[in-house]
């Protein structure tokens, strides 16, 4: 005499709408969520051919931007490219329109690089300007 064999019935339920309703959710908050980090100030830094990062420079109310003879940008100490000090003007107009911006040039920095500075501060509309000595 044999056992009785079991049968396992399949599951009348199938997972696959769950796993679309998981899907477009995540899609959902995905999108819904980059308006987010935006206003929240998270950016990510890409790799340079160099393969370093450029350094991340923080928003507060008061920037001093300093011109070196060699022609280069330090933001708050911080050595900038001008690009991504352009990146980081545009956004202090978007987030902080009103915060200071401190120049200060070395006597044997060139003026043109102080002319196109304030060229870029005045296109991103930022006025609140000081020069120092």
């Amino acid at each position: 005499m044999r056992p009785p064999s079991i049968v396992i019935a399949e599951d009348s339920n199938s997972m696959s709408a769950m796993t679309d309703v998981v899907f477009l959710l995540l899609i959902f908050f995905i999108v819904t969520m980059s308006s987010y980090v935006e206003m929240t100030l998270l950016e990510t830094n890409l790799p340079t051919s160099g393969g370093a990062a450029s350094a991340q420079v923080d928003l507060q109310s008061t920037i001093k931007i300093e011109l070196s003879p060699t022609g280069e940008y330090a933001v708050n100490g911080v050595l900038q490219s001008r690009e991504t000090l352009n990146k980081l003007l545009r956004r202090y107009s978007r987030l902080m329109p009103e915060a200071e911006f401190l120049l200060q040039c070395d006597q044997e920095s060139k003026h043109h690089m102080l002319v196109s500075l304030l060229a870029d501060l005045a296109n991103n509309n930022l006025k609140n300007v000081k020069l120092l000595k």
